[in-house]
């Protein structure tokens, strides 16, 4: 494939990718964690206050506060302390209790996210195009390059967390660079690709503290250029590169805690970066404060198949033939004369850090007890396009390209055709998208984000209240829903009006709350679970009518 067409196919793509992202968000109401971020990022840039929420990397703060402050004309008083467990009362008062549009608010906000999310789709076709033109040639390479940029650009969590002020989407975009960085600093060390690295892992730290998937990924990388090495030029081949990569690794390594104290706001012991390693080793293991939910069953521990199943469940069945593909292709030229064309796209140096990359973020995430979405495994999705377009790259060169070019426009109708519900979007294998006993709940389908869509739906049927239940953090009031209010995550405590005392017409439940999760132990709408919705409201909120 020509590279300069290429190379402009993969912006285009990336762009259209942003352009659908940020359409898909101004349709999202406020979903469940990002207000929290948002409001802790526009106090700190406001008044210089940035000890409330320390359980969160400062990076994503800081860039949300920058873009959002301007749009929070009014914000709570400062008249108190707001400590580390006010942090909710916070975001909650200044979305949507002090008077600011909590859509303006948050539309800025998204920006930093889409834009990552743009940067995340084109990275990816560079990452690709980078591997597979180092192993089998230029011309292969970019076609790589523009299939992984396709690829990522129709992953539905891409595009959903794309529009979403949250952590998920950014650490996704930082690893991937950081990923590359290091298999490119110990292939050919030097002081700036020491210091690249160094600044792309602190970046991902800085992000979310899932970054410590780096950790193995250095070492092992490392130890695999070392044997190649060796392997290669003997022990002195060995000495040699490991004297020569000593100060490029140092120079890594003091760049990363360089970049992490500024981000800490100048602390070069790193306090409050060392407490919060051992907070989310131990939040992985120790889960959410409420059963998990897969397929019907709910578990206090979760399961350790829980990401592979909603794996299955929340990317594209067209992927996990290509996926099938891939490694036929290279299984296949493996055990044909001159297979080396399938080492140099699988098993060459040149496909083992994404390759690497995925396994230890998909060993972490399967020994976590987070089973809360398949957000956490954003990561793993541009690493998994990256290998699957090396992979697949060979067949560019037979008949079977036209497959492939059918395979990845079904998959772009399949999943942009799903806009603007990309966060509740699930595939084929999970069965019909607006059946009660769905596969996956939680922030896998609802995660707050309905609300525009319910106010829609009021207007459309003329009704002025709703008896709501409601899985979220926002004020479902902020956004001109009147309620008689059921039970909820958050309280919901609307004002009485008029129109509140009649007796409405319908029943509105959040999926996750109509499953029973995070009632402390209470399933108030079970009798619900058997009856037919009336219709469903952004995949999430589930609308009955009369009660029975």
């Amino acid at each position: 494939m020509n590279p300069r067409l290429a190379a402009v196919a993969i912006v285009v793509v990336a762009l259209a990718a942003g352009a659908m992202i940020r359409t898909a968000s101004s349709r999202a109401s406020a979903t469940f964690d990002e207000i929290v971020l948002v409001g802790g990022g526009v106090r700190g840039v406001t008044t210089g206050e940035w000890g409330m929420i320390t359980d969160q990397p400062p990076l994503p703060m800081l860039l949300y506060g920058w873009a959002a402050a301007p749009a929070a004309d009014v914000r709570p008083p400062e008249d108190r302390s707001w400590t580390f467990d006010d942090r909710w009362d916070y975001a909650r008062a200044l979305h949507f209790g002090a008077g600011n549009d909590p859509q303006r608010v948050l539309g800025r906000a998204r920006w930093v996210t889409t834009l990552l999310a743009v940067i995340l789709i084109a990275g990816s076709g560079a990452f690709a195009w980078w591997a597979a033109s180092a192993a089998v040639g230029p011309a292969v390479g970019a076609s790589a390059g523009l299939l992984a940029s396709v690829l990522t650009a129709t992953m539905p969590d891409v595009l959903a967390h794309g529009g979403v002020a949250y952590n998920d989407l950014p650490l996704a975009c930082a690893f991937l660079f950081a990923v590359w960085a290091l298999d490119v600093l110990v292939r050919k060390p030097t002081v700036v690709s020491g210091a690249t690295a160094g600044l792309a892992v602190a970046i991902s730290f800085g992000m979310k503290m899932s970054a410590l998937a780096l950790g193995p990924i250095a070492v092992v990388l490392l130890g695999l250029e070392a044997w190649s090495r060796r392997v290669e030029r003997g022990t002195a081949g060995l000495m040699e590169y490991l004297r020569a990569s000593s100060i490029p690794i140092g120079t890594s390594l003091v760049t990363a805690w360089a970049t992490l104290a500024v981000l800490y706001r100048g602390d070069p012991t790193l306090t409050l970066f060392r407490f919060n390693v051992w907070r989310t080793i131990a939040h992985a293991s120790g889960g959410h404060p409420a059963p998990a939910y897969l397929m019907g069953s709910t578990s206090a521990e979760g399961w350790w198949y829980y990401f592979p199943v909603a794996f299955l469940f929340k990317t594209p069945v067209v992927l996990h033939l290509l996926i099938i593909g891939a490694i036929g292709w290279a299984a296949y030229r493996v055990r044909t004369p001159g297979g080396g064309d399938a080492i140099g796209l699988w098993a060459s140096s040149f496909a083992r850090a994404p390759l690497l990359g995925l396994g230890v973020f998909a060993a972490f995430l399967m020994r976590s007890d987070l089973n809360a979405g398949f957000r956490y495994a954003l990561p793993v999705l541009p690493l998994i396009s990256v290998c699957v377009a090396v992979g697949a790259a060979g067949w560019w060169r037979t008949r079977a390209r036209a497959a492939v070019l059918v395979a990845l426009s079904a998959q772009t109708v399949l999943v942009w055709s799903a806009w603007p519900h990309f966060l509740s979007w699930s595939s084929v294998w999970a069965g019909p998208s607006d059946a009660i006993d769905r596969p996956l709940s939680d922030s896998n389908a609802d995660w707050g984000q309905g609300l525009l869509e319910l106010r829609d739906f009021m207007a459309e049927e003329d009704v002025e209240t709703v008896r709501l239940s409601y899985f979220g953090s926002a004020r479902p009031e902020a956004y001109g829903i009147d309620y008689v209010a059921l039970p909820s995550f958050f309280r919901l405590v609307p004002e009485r009006t008029a129109a509140a005392e009649a007796d409405p017409r319908f029943t509105v439940i959040s999926v996750t709350n109509l499953h029973g999760l995070y009632l402390q132990g209470r399933d108030p709408f079970a009798a619900y679970r058997v009856r037919e919705p009336y219709r469903v409201l952004a995949g999430a909120l589930y609308v009955f009518g009369d009660d029975p």
